[in-house]
Formats: C-alpha cells, structure tokens, sequence
C-alpha cells in the first residue's frame, strides 16, 4: 500500500511538472507590453523655478539640478558643487539665483546655472526654504529656529532671530519690509521692518477644539506662503489646511479645501490658483483663491508632490518624489508626467503607488 502512494505521488508530481514546463514553453515574452518610463532623475525634487518657457530649473537630492531651455522638453544637468538635498531655490532673473539645502548649504549662479559656487552662510543648520526680493536682498529659514538674511547678495549672511527649537519651513516677502514665515504647530511670525523684528500672528481657525477627556492636539504643521501684496494672502499646511488673510495677517480664515492631506505648495496669478500636497493632491480655485476644489486625477501621481510654478498663465510645472516632473500645457487643467512615475501606465495595470 506505501509503494502505491508513493507510486501516485510520483505520478501527480511528474503530470505537474509535465504541465509547468508545457506552460512555460508557451510563455511569449514578447507579447509583453514594456513599461514606458522617462526619468529626468530617479532623485526626489523639492524645487521647481519656471522664469518662462526657455528658463526652468528643478532641484532636488544630492545636489540635484537640472536646467530646460525649451519649455520642458530636453533637460540637461547643472553641476551644483554639492551632494547634499537641496531644498529649495529662488531666481530673480535668468542669470541671478540660489539654492540653499543641508548643513547652512547656500549656492549661487550668476550665469543661469552654468556655474554654481558655494556662499558661506555661516550656520549648519539644515535650511528649507529661501526668497530673494532682487538681486541683493534676501532670506533662507530651516530648523532650529533659523532665519537668515543677506543684504549683499549672499556674499555675508547674518541671522535675524534667536535659535529655538523650533522648524520654520517657508519665507516670503511682498516688500523690502513686509514679509512672514511659517512652520509647525501652526507658527506664523511677521514682520515689518525687514525682519529686524518679528511678531506671531494666529488663525484661530485652526486651533484643534478638544474635549476635557482628550489630550491637546498641537496646531498643524504650517508649509506654503503666498502673497499677491502686503495685505492678500496663503499659507497651507497639514490636513488640508489654506487659511487666507486680507489685512496683512492681522486675521486669518480657514478655507475649505477638499482635501485631507498635507499641502505643500500654493500659487494664485489673478483669478486662478493651484496647489499641490502628499499623495497627488491637486487642488484648484478659479476666483482668485476665495474657493479651492481638489482634482484628484489630473495628475496621475501617487507620491507626494513638493512644489507646482507656472511660467506664465497656460505653462506649469510640478515636481515631487522619485523624480517625479509633471507639465501643463493649459493653465493646469490637464498634466502630463514626463519624468517619473504614473499610475495611468496601463503597463503596469496599477490603480496605486
């Protein structure tokens, strides 16, 4: 009776094998659609500066940057002169720009990219974000409290405020003297001489209403600014945060966004707006930034998306993780992904990154 099981078993195993073998003698490789990716990098992207469709520049991990004088069809590498994650940059013409990342790391170009050299910024703090109001005049912030300001150019760059122990991830000025920065736990700060002083300003909207029986929850992280003047402005943050102010910050309301999730990014050019976050998130508003609707399909991206810039009102760019760079050809109604991943790559059959 053992030797027939093991008769049958025998038998079954060789009649499977028999037929995986026949299987895979069938198998045709060909008929097997490859996977059309294009990558300007493999790199996460922080920043994108888009001055008009022959000047536009990414920036990303170790150093990374790369310069498009065609609208976003051939890219070719900038050598930084770092290997470090470069955060964000800022232009203030075709030739005159910084990048500022790691470590106090602060670069410059005079020649639109060409060369870049190292400026010394004198901290080794990490730094998330800088603006420039001209070719002079201005500022860089990061962790641990930093706020930096360079009246020469970033030839010599001194801080404006007190280490603490805190992250501000975002600067901007809408005047020599007006100008505010945010960070987490809801942090706004204001200034206006310039940045000599700086002052809280609060949107109560987003203080968390909590119970007796609850712990406190912190306000949300904060991460985008944008002014229009010195009294009409954006700030983004976590959970889907735009709060908006028309007096200069004095007060801020709570939008309603459509989304849930951390935005990174906003921009509004007269009556239009858009707004980019973790997950693909992709927001719009067509009354000037009073009102914002999330498309969650029009850039088909599942990685969190750092920063969206329009070069002018039809042509746009957003970059964000594993060198994701996705194009708009028409004020930001449609995106195309030209580097990167996508989960409308019907290769893959994914719904999902």
């Amino acid at each position: 009776m053992l030797l027939k099981i093991k008769s049958c078993s025998f038998v079954l195993g060789l009649v499977m094998a028999l037929f995986i073998l026949s299987a895979c003698e069938k198998f045709d490789r060909s008929k097997i659609a490859m996977p059309k990716i294009h990558f300007i990098t493999s790199d996460n992207l922080h920043s994108v500066i888009c001055l008009d469709n022959t000047h536009t520049w990414i920036f990303g991990n170790y150093g990374t940057i790369f310069f498009s004088s065609d609208g976003g069809s051939t890219w070719n590498r900038q050598e930084s002169g770092v290997d470090v994650l470069l955060g964000d940059a800022a232009f203030v013409s075709v030739n005159e720009g910084w990048a500022v990342g790691v470590a106090g790391t602060v670069i410059h170009t005079s020649d639109g990219g060409k060369t870049w050299e190292k400026q010394a910024s004198d901290i080794g703090k990490d730094l998330f974000n800088v603006f420039f109001l001209d070719a002079q005049n201005g500022w860089a912030v990061g962790e641990y409290g930093t706020i930096i300001h360079t009246g020469d150019g970033g030839k010599t760059w001194a801080k404006q405020i007190e280490p603490k122990d805190a992250l501000y991830n975002n600067v901007f000025f809408a005047d020599p003297q007006t100008g505010w920065v945010v960070g987490e736990f809801g942090t706004i700060l204001h200034t206006a001489d310039g940045g000599t002083t700086w002052t809280p300003q609060e949107c109560k909207d987003i203080i968390p209403v909590v119970t007796a029986k609850e712990w406190d929850r912190p306000k949300p992280a904060l991460y985008g600014i944008f002014f229009l003047d010195r009294n009409q402005g954006w700030i983004t943050g976590m959970d889907g945060v735009i709060i908006k102010t028309t007096d200069g910050g004095q007060t801020w309301t709570k939008l309603p966004s459509g989304s849930d999730k951390p935005i990174y990014s906003i921009l509004v050019k007269e009556k239009r707006g858009w707004a980019v976050g973790n997950k693909g998130t992709y927001l719009t508003s067509e009354d000037g930034g009073n009102t914002w609707s999330a498309n969650r399909s029009a850039i088909k991206s599942k990685f969190w998306l750092r920063q969206i810039a329009f070069c002018d009102e039809n042509n746009g760019f957003v970059v964000g993780a594993m060198g994701t760079v996705a194009e708009s050809k028409d004020g930001g109604k449609n995106w195309k992904v030209i580097s990167g991943f996508s989960y409308d790559m019907q290769e893959f059959g994914l719904a999902d990154f």
